[in-house]
């Protein structure tokens, strides 16, 4: 592709970067997600794997905001996978998927005292890949005794 072509590319999709950031801080969730969809489309087209993560990351705050760890996760898990194509940093993905999986992690515990615990295993599941060792293997172990309850209730 023309270099030319591409940083009017490039400069748009940082305008739409710029626009979802904008709309997030306000509070326009539904508006900066779709800004946030038509620029990965964009992205996608050209395999500009920087990009794709620039907007993953944006989503997966969006959804932290709507207090959906696990579509914010998977969004986060995204980003990073981007950054590895594109051969970028990774860093500010890794300090965002480990914040989520506290989170996911807190959210699973409370879910677990209430009774919830296939919803909570949920949340343990999805929090496991990115957390400190120490939680890793406390959430490994709580995942087994759960899965033993649930299937001794079903046997």
């Amino acid at each position: 592709m023309e270099e030319a072509i591409f940083m009017e590319i490039a400069n748009e999709i940082k305008g739409m970067n710029n626009q979802a950031i904008r709309l997030i801080s306000q509070g326009r969730l539904a508006e900066a997600e779709s800004v946030c969809q038509k620029a990965l489309a964009m992205t996608k087209h050209f395999a500009y794997y920087d990009g794709m993560a620039m907007f993953f990351f944006n989503l997966a705050n969006l959804e932290a905001l709507r207090d959906d760890l696990l579509k914010a996760m998977t969004y986060g898990a995204l980003c990073r996978e981007m950054h590895e194509k594109a051969q970028t940093e990774t860093a500010r993905c890794d300090e965002l998927l480990g914040s989520l999986a506290k989170a996911a992690m807190k959210k699973g515990i409370e879910l677990e005292k209430t009774g919830m615990l296939k919803e909570a295993l949920d949340y343990y599941y999805a929090s496991v890949p990115f957390s400190e060792e120490k939680y890793r293997r406390a959430m490994t172990k709580e995942i087994e005794l759960i899965e033993r309850v649930i299937n001794a209730g079903n046997g």
